[in-house]
């Protein structure tokens, strides 16, 4: 029974997309690849292709907050397994669209956001998530981690200064709660790394690698070893 729910909800998000495509499309862009589509206010026909959407799932499965968390499966599996940025955010939203309270939605939103190139609605929605989701290791890293690359693209040595700051505290966060993590401390060293903290990042690099060194990036080594030799 299960298998066959997954699949009349993979079908129905096929029929979602298909029935949205030429709807989701506005002077934004599309809504569909936006989180929370976009917040632009929907026209009738796309109000109404939610409520079918909504209806549809909920006979499936029960309820809006079972369907919430099937679609929401559904887009990290599109993220992490397919590496369909795209469909994930498809999915998100409509995990959002049927609870707009269920925020793991929001995690969801963060991580796209930033394979997307959008840094600022990175850590926009993951500092929700956080405060929603309370101490996460994995949710604390992402933000760290998007902390970091927002930190490196700002102009203000000021803003830079305490994003970073913010991101050492998530990461400090993280390690209290999951140590053995080894993305944490690839994403940590990285930060250390644009602080100028040379020894500090080496560190990281070689507990990552500790655990495993899978996640740890040649390209931060190969800096790194510009910086300062491998203690």
């Amino acid at each position: 029974m299960k298998g066959s729910t997954f699949l009349m909800l993979a079908f129905l998000a096929f029929c979602s997309a298909l029935s949205l495509s030429g709807e989701s499309m506005s002077k934004e862009g599309n809504l569909a690849l936006m989180p929370m589509y976009g917040g632009v206010e929907k026209t009738e026909s796309q109000l109404a292709l939610d409520a079918k959407f909504v209806s549809e799932v909920t006979a499936a499965v029960g309820t809006r907050e079972k369907g919430s968390a099937e679609f929401n499966k559904m887009g990290w599996k599109a993220f992490l397994v397919e590496r369909n940025p795209d469909t994930a955010m498809m999915r998100f939203n409509q995990a959002w669209l049927l609870n707009p309270d269920n925020h793991d939605v929001l995690w969801g939103f963060g991580v796209v956001s930033g394979a997307r190139g959008n840094t600022a609605d990175s850590v926009k929605f993951l500092r929700q998530a956080s405060e929603k989701l309370g101490d996460n290791a994995m949710l604390l890293t992402d933000l760290g981690f998007s902390l970091t690359i927002f930190a490196g693209e700002s102009a203000d040595a000021d803003s830079s200064g305490k994003l970073l700051e913010e991101a050492f505290v998530c990461f400090t966060r993280a390690e209290k709660i999951k140590p053995d993590y080894e993305p944490l401390y690839s994403n940590w060293a990285a930060a250390l790394f644009i602080n100028k903290d040379y020894a500090g990042a080496w560190q990281k690099i070689i507990k990552a690698e500790e655990l495993g060194g899978k996640t740890v990036s040649p390209a931060l080594i190969k800096d790194l070893e510009a910086k300062m030799p491998r203690p």
